[in-house]
């Protein structure tokens, strides 16, 4: 690799002197910041021909910083580092104008041959960084998933499938559905709670036997609303994991495009 003139942007004492050093032994001129601003402030940014930036940093964040290089010295490789590692701010790093985008920890012999790479090939395809889809653990099954006949439907408003579930009502008009042996049990256990001081929950799979000394009161019963907050919970699970996955096939969609384009 030719002997470049870097600057380090980096609030880590640790992280800042072990880069600096590194360069410094490889033959690199390294400066370096601890601070967004003061990095902006300090630096005059046409003189560096690579920049390690990190994402969160006091003053501007990195992906601000990102910018202000990219509008004063765009051939310069910028690569943005990060402990803090999310598909949002990958794409936004990336599309910024990134080389590359560096979850922590990492090799600094790594590092180095990503910045060598990049002058050696006018790209370098960066896998996206994706975390994990959290397991959607459903506590509260809707009865016609316990029945088999749906494949994943969690329960949101505490079992009153006759008076206020529209999905139940639509699916007791189909005949087909409504004469299905799999979910009679089901449906004979919800009638029989009818002048029962029995807990809805218990249609839930998980409780054998409650009472209900609210009269189907539920606001006003804690077990509801404890049960009620793991079903937010359950929710906002459902709705990260969807992002992720939509942005998952966004991405995909995008990359067979790309292919399609470059093969005219």
């Amino acid at each position: 690799m030719k002997k470049e003139n870097m600057l380090v942007v980096e609030d880590e004492d640790i992280m800042r002197e072990a880069l600096s050093d590194y360069f410094s032994d490889e033959g690199h001129k390294v400066d370096t910041a601890d601070d967004g601003d003061k990095a902006l402030e300090k630096f005059n940014l046409e003189d560096y021909n690579v920049m390690i930036v990190d994402l969160k940093l006091p003053g501007r964040d990195g992906l601000s910083v990102l910018k202000e290089i990219r509008a004063k010295n765009p051939k310069a490789r910028v690569i943005i580092i990060t402990a803090y590692p999310s598909i949002e701010t990958a794409k936004e790093a990336i599309r910024g104008g990134a080389t590359d985008y560096l979850p922590k920890p990492f090799e600094l012999d790594y590092l180095e041959t990503i910045i060598r790479q990049s002058y050696e090939v006018e790209i370098i395809p960066t896998p996206p960084v994706e975390e994990p889809l959290i397991e959607e653990e459903i506590v509260t099954p809707c009865i016609w998933m316990q029945a088999g006949l749906v494949e994943k439907r969690m329960c949101a408003i505490g079992y009153q499938c006759q008076n206020a579930c529209k999905f139940h009502v639509a699916m007791m008009k189909k005949e087909k559905f409504r004469e299905d042996p799999r979910i009679k049990p089901f449906l004979d256990k919800l009638y029989s709670q009818l002048g029962k001081k029995q807990c809805r929950y218990t249609m839930s799979g998980k409780i054998s036997l409650r009472s209900c000394d609210r009269l189907y009161n539920c606001e006003s019963c804690e077990f509801h609303q404890t049960m009620d907050d793991e079903v937010d919970r359950q929710l906002v699970v459902k709705a990260a994991n969807q992002k992720r996955k939509q942005a998952k096939g966004y991405d995909q969609v995008a990359a067979v495009h790309n292919t399609s384009r470059s093969d005219h």
